[in-house]
């Protein structure tokens, strides 16, 4: 199990950061989680200038991917973002009868 899911680790970093949107910044490489730090204070930063336009602000707080995943969707997501079939058969391998806790 780990070095099935290590050589797909080191595989998937060539593109993770191609396929996950540029405002998603924890967990990547290069990507830092105060790069979210600095956007809010730009934004502060704009509307303090331009004080006639209404802001808000929303913060959500996302719950662990683990916790509702639906494997079925996410075979049809890699299998929609040309992922082989061998690459999701690893996927199926390592989290087959996988639970949160």
């Amino acid at each position: 199990y780990k070095i099935m899911a290590t050589i797909l680790a080191e595989r998937l970093k060539s593109v993770l950061s191609r396929v996950i949107h540029i405002d998603q910044n924890g967990f990547l490489p290069y990507r830092q989680i105060k790069m979210n730090t600095r956007t809010i204070i730009d934004i502060f930063e704009y509307y303090k200038v331009h004080t006639t336009k209404t802001m808000a602000l929303i913060f959500l707080d996302a719950q662990k991917a683990f916790d509702n995943l639906n494997w079925n969707i996410l075979v049809k997501q890699l299998t929609g973002m040309k992922f082989g079939e061998k690459f999701i058969g690893f996927i199926r391998t390592i989290y087959n009868m996988q639970t949160a806790k």
